[in-house]
């Protein structure tokens, strides 16, 4: 069975203040950082229990994967889930559309419904036309929305069945997820993003303790 070694990182009453669990169910290690943006914390953190030979989700090649939009929405229809069409871009766009940036120094994104703001928002996302962006086209009838994924379960029973298979296919153990949610009742997986312990809710952080355990 996997041995979590000390841990350089706070240690609270609270179990879920422990940044490093061990899954009840299986030889694994979970990096509870919340935020696994390249050179963040998390991926450092991920990156240290890698280098010392264990096997910890997600791993530093995961995080790459689920937090650049586009490798994320390519690897999400590889793997059956559902995802909308998109595209990358320089500037042009044709609302309504979620627009990502793919640069080091612009991480949030923006949907847009109308085309009269279409060019001032491109010009920001892509700091003046210098950096691509990733277009996600939304259906007509489609609404926006987002959800969080705790060790692949979602509150919402609707959801649950998609949010395993985001924690199956990314090994993203805490995820506040946006989806597409169409005309005709269908979700299509769009974007994951940092998700803290310390925002949970009682009933996500009681799945938490259920299903991690801690080295004392």
């Amino acid at each position: 069975m996997a041995k979590i070694k000390p841990s350089k990182n706070k240690t609270g009453a609270d179990a879920c203040d422990r940044p490093v669990a061990r899954l009840t169910d299986a030889d694994m290690l979970v990096n509870l950082a919340g935020n696994y943006d390249y050179l963040s914390d998390g991926y450092y953190l991920s990156q240290d229990y890698e280098i010392d030979g264990y096997v910890i989700r997600p791993s530093c090649r995961e995080m790459l994967d689920a937090y650049i939009p586009p490798l994320f929405l390519e690897k999400a229809g590889l793997a059956g889930l559902p995802v909308p069409d998109f595209y990358i871009s320089n500037g042009f766009f044709e609302p309504p559309v979620i627009v990502d940036p793919i640069n080091p120094f612009t991480l949030k994104g923006r949907v847009v419904w109308k085309a009269g703001k279409a060019k001032s928002i491109a010009k920001s996302l892509t700091r003046n036309f210098t950096y691509a962006v990733c277009c996600q086209e939304i259906p007509p009838g489609g609404k926006v929305k987002y959800f969080r994924s705790v060790l692949g379960w979602a509150i919402q029973p609707e959801l649950r069945e998609l949010s395993h298979l985001v924690w199956e296919v990314f090994g993203i153990p805490l995820a506040r997820v946006r989806v597409i949610h169409t005309a005709d009742d269908r979700y299509l997986l769009s974007d994951i993003s940092p998700l803290f312990p310390e925002d949970l809710g009682v009933k996500e952080t009681a799945y938490l303790k259920e299903h991690l355990l801690w080295d004392n």
